[in-house]
């Protein structure tokens, strides 16, 4: 099974939101993420990168 981790990008470095994200569905000014239990997340932005060697997906746009 594969999980990742979803992170913001930043200035110098990305910022951690959630782990465990095994469902994503992409909007047009959201992404909204679903973890191993099921839980619901909403993050404001766009896709910008997903990475499956790394297990990680990078989201840019504003802060919540």
């Amino acid at each position: 099974m594969c999980l990742s981790s979803v992170y913001r990008k930043g200035a110098d470095e990305n910022v951690f939101l959630c782990k465990n994200i095994a469902r994503v569905i992409p909007g047009e000014n959201e992404v909204v993420v679903y973890d191993l239990m099921g839980k619901k997340t909403s993050i404001p932005g766009r896709i910008l990168n997903i990475d499956l060697l790394e297990n990680m997906i990078l989201i840019e746009g504003e802060t919540a």
